[in-house]
């Protein structure tokens, strides 16, 4: 892709570059979409291993890049948030790394030499594919699950009245201790709880 604008008064070239409906369309990738070249505002879209204009813009000042041009070819993921490309106007290849922010650093050794910019993300056909990439790269999780813990450390009820772990039996207070021990179980009428007739 050309991060070289230009001046709409200059004559033009058309830009030998194939159309996308040329290039077959190879794997989707989680860096499907729509991004902002940062050095002149025109857009991309990256699709299956191609990447072509959404805009139209002069490369190196006199050759026409319209929409629907492909500008890059054979994009493919390399490594955790790391894709290579061809780069059909700098002529050269190129690399793209995702940023913690979700944006894309590019370098591009060029036929006029090294090249570096972002792409800024504008759209992306699968936010929660590119989210994981973005954890991936940084080490964090979107989707870390929420502690099964129910109880605060704070929490001031007594032990006894917390669910024992499961496969563990729950201590038997001294209430029920001597209530296995008694022959002879009724109910209080007051309180409706279960007390011992022994006596």
């Amino acid at each position: 892709m050309s991060i070289f604008g230009g001046f709409p008064s200059m004559a033009q070239i058309q830009a030998q570059l194939p159309h996308k409906d040329e290039v077959p369309a190879g794997k989707a990738l989680p860096i499907d979409g729509v991004w902002m070249i940062s050095t002149i505002g025109k857009r991309v879209r990256i699709e299956r291993g191609r990447g072509y204009a959404v805009d139209s813009w002069l490369h190196l000042f006199l050759f026409s890049i319209q929409p629907g041009m492909v500008v890059n070819l054979n994009i493919k993921q390399t490594a955790t948030g790391t894709f290579t490309v061809d780069d059909l106007p700098l002529q050269g290849p190129g690399t793209l790394k995702l940023t913690p922010e979700g944006n894309l650093d590019v370098t591009v050794d060029g036929a006029l030499g090294p090249v570096a910019f972002q792409l800024i993300r504008q759209q992306v056909d699968d936010p929660e594919a590119l989210q994981a990439e973005i954890d991936a790269v940084t080490g964090s999780s979107a989707n870390a699950k929420p502690s099964l813990r129910i109880t605060s450390p704070n929490d001031d009820s007594s032990s006894s009245d917390r669910a024992a772990p499961s496969g563990q039996e729950r201590p038997a207070s001294g209430d029920a201790v001597s209530l296995a021990k008694c022959k002879e179980l009724g109910v209080d009428t007051k309180t409706g709880g279960v007390i011992c007739l022994d006596n």
